[in-house]
């Protein structure tokens, strides 16, 4: 009897993969929305700068409106 893999069902069954995103949450192009770790809570950020890292991934650097705590999202 071979062996089975008891994860391989989770995988392939329909809804529960990579291929199951919700596209209709994608932010409008030119928002930068970060997380600020100081108010606990999304915030579109101040002073947006698009950045590449060093790794050349792109990402988005700026401050928060409300309290002026450096934010950082990573992603284009």
């Amino acid at each position: 009897m071979a062996a089975t893999n008891p994860y391989r069902s989770y995988r392939t069954s329909a809804g529960h993969g990579p291929d199951d995103v919700h596209r209709d949450e994608r932010e409008a192009p030119g928002v930068a929305e970060a997380y600020c770790v100081k108010c606990k809570a999304k915030r579109e950020m101040k002073n947006a700068q698009q950045i590449t890292m060093k790794n050349g991934k792109p990402a988005a650097q700026g401050t928060c409106p409300v309290c002026g705590t450096k934010m950082f999202r990573i992603g284009g």
